[in-house]
């Protein structure tokens, strides 16, 4: 029974959405639609000793661009999120950790493209988690017009028989899958252990690297897979 999730690359994710990849064998990048400004697929947040940071990659509004269209900025900004992380984690028991995933995909500017560089990230991070999903992009299938069939449309190219779905699509998503022969399933995110963090109030909602700070290995088993 393939199991398979779609979603945008977003910028350093929050645990969810790891788990929400794990829980599939196809996990499909969906970056061939509008990029939207000051969204997750360019920014995330992080805690450190001062409270919760945001960390936004520059790329401008880029209206009228899909995802996979949007091009990284020149600058400075990869070596200051970098040392944004290595600062704000410096005393965090896994640090290293964090740093050895996600440094080497920093300094390769060969990457261009916000899509490329954000699911090589994410790549790298499943990889050390232990994820086995198969990942894909939406850019190798042919899609249909309407919001839903293009899920859909994905879904029977790969022959799924569940398509498991982050909540938030139940604004759109309403009886499409009745009629056709693919079971529609919904993510249920957590509950998730809490851990030491920086704030006073534990908070889920920020980027993974959190949770891999603090518990390295373990942010597997914190993930619920």
């Amino acid at each position: 029974m393939t199991i398979v999730a779609i979603s945008q690359s977003n910028y350093l994710p929050w645990k969810g959405y790891f788990q929400l990849i794990s829980s599939a064998d196809i996990f499909v990048f969906y970056d061939t639609v509008d990029f939207t400004k000051r969204d997750w697929r360019s920014r995330n947040k992080i805690i450190g000793p001062k409270g919760f940071q945001w960390m936004t990659i520059p790329v401008g509004s880029n209206r009228g661009k899909s995802i996979d269209e949007v091009q990284l900025p020149e600058g400075e900004w990869r070596n200051n999120h970098l040392e944004t992380i290595r600062r704000n984690y410096a005393k965090a028991p896994f640090i290293n950790d964090v740093l050895n995933i996600i440094t080497p995909v920093y300094l390769d500017h060969s990457i261009k493209t916000l899509s490329d560089f954000n699911q090589s990230l994410i790549k790298r991070i499943s990889e050390y988690l232990g994820i086995k999903t198969v990942f894909r992009n939406s850019s190798d299938f042919h899609l249909k017009d309407d919001r839903v069939d293009r899920l859909i449309s994905i879904c029977e190219q790969l022959d799924a028989k569940i398509y498991l779905s982050a909540p938030a699509a139940k604004d759109y998503i309403t009886n499409e899958f009745d009629y056709i022969d693919i079971g529609l399933q919904w993510m249920e995110y957590g509950p998730y252990e809490p851990y030491k963090q920086n704030v006073e109030s534990f908070s889920d909602y920020v980027s993974i690297i959190d949770t891999i700070a603090a518990l390295g290995p373990r942010t597997r088993q914190n993930i619920l897979f």
